[in-house]
């Protein structure tokens, strides 16, 4: 202790000793209660001007990149998952912007003879946040291995998601309920994983063993689709239609009865000459779109290939593509969580990419931003867009 808060504090042990002496007090004075760990370690001074949230995580705030100086975002160091505040359906606060679930696996890698505490903390979680880089939240840690898929519930309640189990040894498809903390197994195989929500969260489309089902969350009553039946790892069922994006274009079903109600095709010259050469595009990987998004109301929808961007009105049907020039920041770039009419949009996880379109959906090269989002473990990816339209779909607030 440092000697002159050591002297002060006999001094007035002294003192009171001796009031208590000459006259007994009839004043009583309020103890104040002791601080906690987390308040006295943040009554230190910290280098990095960390801030603890618990005992063994903290938030460290960085100066976005970007376009506009002076800008600060919070970086999350989490030590210890299982202390960090929970996703609550009813903290009406963490839903006033649209939201991302990503995977996470917060801690360091660690050897098989480490404690349980480092293995646990070196395992993928599912993580969300706001699409402002705030009220970052755990959704769920009830498994073990690593997450394939997610997707959320339009009603932010339910997350159906996969993941490459360490106990089955296959790929388990389970349902987890946010308000009931209760996981659900849907299936289990080796093979692709798919999920595609109701548009009042009341069932839920999946792929297991190469196959299409409906789980229906009230009943639980599972059904194989018909052969007809198709869906894609990228959609959404918004005004009673199911829209698909697909490998190589969007096609538009109604949602009540399966009628196939229009699709748009991503052909450019190169692929028409593909095409006329009679070689198959779905076995041309240069064409495939290994990226895709859509917009919450499946106006918009954008896909990225090995050589081509593309963005596409589903109302009007225009497709606008792009050459991928690695050099350059393209139109049509970091589309990855399309937002509501495509005002805004986010890529990334680890690291986030943040921007705001122009008014012709086009990335504005003189606004725009960067930051880390997580500042422990080793990895963050597979980022999906949810609650979508709060805040009319912008992803921070005006003046932010």
């Amino acid at each position: 202790m440092n000697s002159k808060y050591l002297w002060t504090a006999l001094a007035a042990l002294i003192f009171l000793n001796g009031c208590n002496q000459d006259e007994p007090s009839t004043l009583s004075t309020a103890v104040e209660p002791p601080k906690t760990d987390v308040e006295l370690l943040n009554e230190q001074e910290w280098d990095d001007n960390r801030v603890y949230v618990t005992k063994d995580n903290y938030i460290l705030m960085k100066e976005a990149n970007g376009t506009i100086p002076g800008i600060m975002k919070p970086c999350f160091v989490v030590n210890s998952a299982k202390e960090w505040p929970r996703e609550d359906l009813s903290n009406t606060d963490s839903y006033d912007l649209p939201r991302v679930d990503f995977r996470w696996n917060n801690g360091d890698f660690v050897s098989s003879s480490a404690s349980e505490k480092a293995i646990y903390e070196s395992y993928d979680k599912v993580w969300s946040i706001k699409t402002d880089g705030t009220d970052l939240r755990l959704v769920t840690d009830d498994f073990s291995g690593d997450v394939r898929i997610m997707r959320r519930s339009p009603n932010n309640r339910y997350l159906a998601y996969s993941y490459a189990s360490r106990t089955s040894g296959g790929t388990d498809k389970v349902v987890f309920d946010v308000q009931t903390q209760k996981s659900t197994l849907l299936g289990t195989d080796l093979g692709h994983s798919q999920f595609l929500w109701a548009e009042d969260s009341s069932y839920l489309y999946f792929e297991d063993r190469a196959k299409y089902w409906k789980y229906e969350i009230t009943t639980g009553k599972t059904t194989q689709m018909d052969d007809d039946f198709h869906f894609s790892e990228v959609g959404v069922i918004y005004g009673g239609k199911r829209y698909v994006v697909s490998d190589y274009g969007i096609v538009v079903f109604n949602e009540s009865n399966n009628k196939r109600l229009y699709s748009i095709g991503l052909s450019t010259a190169e692929e028409d000459k593909l095409a006329a050469k009679n070689i198959s595009l779905s076995y041309d990987r240069k064409y495939f779109l290994k990226s895709r998004s859509i917009s919450p109301n499946g106006k918009y929808a954008w896909g990225e290939s090995a050589q081509y961007r593309y963005f596409i009105n589903l109302e009007s049907k225009e497709v606008k593509n792009e050459k991928i020039v690695r050099s350059e920041v393209g139109d049509y770039q970091y589309f990855e969580q399309l937002g509501l009419n495509a005002n805004y949009v986010r890529d990334g996880a680890g690291g986030v990419i943040f921007l705001k379109l122009n008014e012709d959906k086009t990335v504005p090269k003189d606004k725009w931003m960067n930051w880390p989002q997580v500042c422990s473990g080793h990895s963050a990816t597979l980022s999906w867009l949810y609650n979508g339209f709060a805040n009319n779909g912008a992803f921070i607030k005006e003046g932010k």
